[in-house]
């Protein structure tokens, strides 16, 4: 009897490092919140921390600006990425017709405003 604590915490403490260890199958996604949206428009306010990743959409004709900028990770469908550096302040219309996810792979949080067509 004296070695089931022994086995409890071992079996604990597997299942701790397995979910710890596992956390990157996980990846947060972006905090989105639609802050005003009538029968035309839909305004969104998103926040990335770093590592968060938004999902796989088209984003083409969306307005976006940077409240706080930073360093971004495009994937698109085909596996190909693109790193792009926004500054805040900085404000684009998308015209990649290819869908794609984004990822913080920067060191700060990003937060933008995104405004689409309905």
């Amino acid at each position: 009897m004296a070695t089931t604590p022994r086995i409890a915490l071992f079996c604990v403490s597997a299942m701790a490092f397995a979910l710890v260890g596992s956390g990157p199958l996980f990846a947060a996604e972006a905090t989105q919140k639609v802050i005003a949206e009538n029968e035309k428009l839909k305004v969104i306010d998103v926040i990335q921390k770093p590592g968060d990743t938004g999902p796989m959409a088209s984003r083409l004709g969306l307005v976006v600006h940077w409240v706080t900028g930073g360093k971004v990770e495009r994937t698109y469908a085909d596996g190909t990425k693109e790193v792009i550096t926004r500054k805040a302040g900085e404000t684009a219309l998308i015209t990649e017709k290819r869908q794609y996810s984004v990822k913080n792979i920067g060191t700060s949080t990003t937060h933008l405003i995104e405004v689409e067509l309905k």
